[in-house]
């Protein structure tokens, strides 16, 4: 849970595995240059690299039956632009069409070409500063920019709203409102007794924030309903 950037790059066409790894390689010389804290070897891709496989929904719809669909083979590289927040995967990976399933096998909805889903969680750089944050995030979206000027298709679903309006502004109200409602959840998670009577073990970034009391309080104000409606569902059980 907190401000995630999503985003699919996609190529329709068939260009060599050369090609795939000259656009990771310059991706790497990129990401460096606009000061991102620590960059990766460009790696190839093998089925079990983490975050490369597919997550599909398979069969009938009454079936009900979901998996991951490892990557053939690809080229990536890992980027980190900082404290807080989450590294980002960049590449292009190849995936099977069909795959066994029971008797026989299934399509996996893969049409072709190259492709890679990928996400990167900036939110918690927000703990170090305004400043840092707005950094970290604007290197998610450059590099993002670089792959649309390179050529490749370039889908992303920015929970800032910067991707589409490149407003810091927007930017910085969205934070704030994800940082109350993270605030919000998390303490009330807290506050939730356990079987023996205490309090439930809570993990989150968000506690660590010096300002942690006065976040939870504004998204208490601005989100109390759905807090605790969140909190009926899992008390319930429901999550």
């Amino acid at each position: 849970m907190g401000l995630t950037i999503h985003y699919k790059l996609s190529v329709a066409k068939k260009p060599s595995v050369a090609v795939v790894r000259e656009l990771a390689e310059r991706t790497a010389l990129y990401a460096r240059k606009i000061g991102c804290a620590e960059v990766g070897e460009v790696e190839s891709v093998k089925a079990d690299r983490p975050f490369t496989s597919l997550f599909v929904s398979v069969g009938r719809e009454e079936d009900c039956c979901f998996g991951h669909i490892p990557a053939k083979r690809g080229w990536v590289v890992e980027v980190w632009p900082g404290e807080g927040c989450e590294s980002a995967l960049f590449g292009l990976c190849k995936y099977q069409r069909r795959i066994p399933f029971r008797a026989g096998s299934i399509a996996t909805g893969f049409e072709g070409g190259w492709l890679l889903k990928g996400f990167c969680k900036t939110q918690y750089a927000g703990e170090h500063g305004w400043g840092h944050f707005l950094k970290c995030h604007r290197q998610i979206i450059s590099l993002l920019d670089f792959w649309r000027r390179l050529g490749v298709l370039v889908e992303v679903t920015d929970e800032g709203e910067y991707w589409h309006t490149r407003s810091e502004e927007k930017l910085r109200s969205k934070l704030q409102q994800y940082d109350g409602l993270v605030a919000a959840v998390g303490g009330m998670f807290k506050d939730m007794p356990n079987d023996s009577g205490g309090s439930l073990s809570v993990e989150s970034p968000i506690f660590d924030y010096a300002n942690f009391e006065r976040l939870e309080h504004e998204g208490r104000l601005e989100f109390g309903k759905q807090v605790e409606q969140f909190g009926k569902a899992a008390g319930k059980g429901l999550f």
